[in-house]
């Protein structure tokens, strides 16, 4: 996300680049050294960060603590940048989240602040077949979130000084307006690149199984389970593609098992991007089924501008994304029903092959409204405005 802002801003703009060093230094390096030309208009600026592996194992949370110092140290770094290069504009892009929106705003200079995402809760209803802990988690952060948006003290105080805010999805609109009566505008975190590369989706036969892809880590919030305890209720033959690992791998590989689907998913494990992209256009299904996202998955986009349908839950970034030329959106209710629900929706398509392809175009022209270069039309519009000193919601 990160990358993607700098690099498609600086295709308009001088940009200076405040980063973190130990995690990106190097690769950033290596590749400015390779593609000088790609960076012709960022200067990098490299902030070290402390942090404490063991402590966030034990409490999460204690990223926090140790990114708010972060920030102290990249706002005394950009007060000396800003006297030698007197900055137009300040755009505080990552993290995409609202808690810690750091201290650059107190440079005096035209504030945009955003895409925002985390400000929206997971729906209680989805929490009961996540396991004790994962269930606790969530419903703890539920609490806990409500009572930063209502009452943080930094996100309010930085939201009056803003010039701009942006939210990457609906939620995030109503929050901001009725907690911080600020009016803000709605920005993706993530975007597709632009391609004249126009994929011919690939068709279904109703003699074969209908190829589904599922794309993500495997945790909790991800929701894999919801998919795979829907395929046994199908009456239509699936295929799945899993692509992706993390702490549930071995959990819900077993949970396949269990539900006699093994000879029927390909687990992949992670793999190279262009081997996603390659993995899913051979499929005719991309399926999603996040119960939890601060925005919108890079995933959603990317199924979109490779021709894939999507189905997934009316929540988070999906609500806006998917509409009814490109997807089907499943009402959020509890896992069993939505379980239920999509294997409905999975035979629907698998014989309807007209409708399906019909969506399968039109997923090409949705993925089109969300391209790095319509995102950068929005932000010089604000850029323009702030230098100006226009003040806009």
């Amino acid at each position: 996300m990160g990358w993607n802002f700098a690099y498609n801003i600086s295709k308009h703009h001088d940009v200076h680049a405040i980063v973190e060093e130990g995690e990106f230094k190097e690769s950033l390096e290596r590749f400015s050294k390779e593609n000088p030309e790609a960076v012709r208009n960022i200067t990098f600026h490299f902030v070290p960060r402390n942090h404490h592996e063991r402590l966030r194992k034990i409490w999460p949370p204690s990223y926090y603590w140790f990114y708010r110092a972060w920030h102290k140290k990249a706002y005394l770094l950009a007060k000396e940048l800003d006297k030698r290069e007197n900055f137009d504009i300040v755009h505080q892009v990552n993290m995409a989240g609202y808690r810690e929106p750091g201290y650059l705003w107190k440079l005096g200079k035209p504030f945009i602040w955003g895409p925002l995402g985390g400000l929206n809760n997971t729906a209680w209803c989805l929490l009961s077949e996540l396991g004790i802990r994962d269930a606790f988690f969530y419903g703890l952060r539920n609490i806990i979130n409500s009572w930063q948006k209502r009452f943080g003290y930094a996100a309010r105080i930085v939201s009056k000084k803003a010039h701009t805010i942006f939210v990457s999805d609906p939620e995030g609109i109503q929050t901001v307006q009725h907690l911080w009566n600020r009016t803000p505008q709605m920005m993706r975190e993530v975007g597709t690149p632009d391609t004249t590369d126009m994929p011919e989706p690939v068709r279904h036969k109703t003699s074969e199984p209908l190829k589904l892809c599922w794309v993500g880590v495997h945790e909790a919030r991800k929701a894999l389970p919801i998919l795979l305890k829907a395929l046994p209720l199908c009456k239509h033959p699936m295929k799945l593609e899993v692509l992706g690992g993390g702490e549930k791998e071995k959990e819900w590989k077993q949970l396949a098992m269990d539900l006699g689907l093994s000879s029927y998913i390909n687990f992949h494990g992670f793999i190279s991007h262009s081997a996603v992209s390659h993995v899913m256009k051979q499929c005719h299904i991309m399926c999603i089924t996040s119960i939890h996202e601060g925005g919108t998955s890079t995933v959603t986009l990317e199924a979109l501008q490779n021709g894939l349908p999507i189905v997934a839950l009316n929540h988070c970034g999906f609500a806006t994304v998917i509409d009814e030329t490109c997807g089907i959106k499943l009402p959020v209710q509890s896992q069993k029903k939505i379980s239920a629900q999509l294997a409905a929706v999975l035979d629907q398509l698998a014989e309807d092959e007209e409708r399906r392809m019909s969506l399968a175009r039109g997923a090409i022209e949705r993925g089109k409204i969300f391209t790095w270069d319509a995102k950068m039309q929005v932000l010089n519009r604000v850029y323009a405005e702030a230098a100006a000193g226009n003040q806009v919601n």
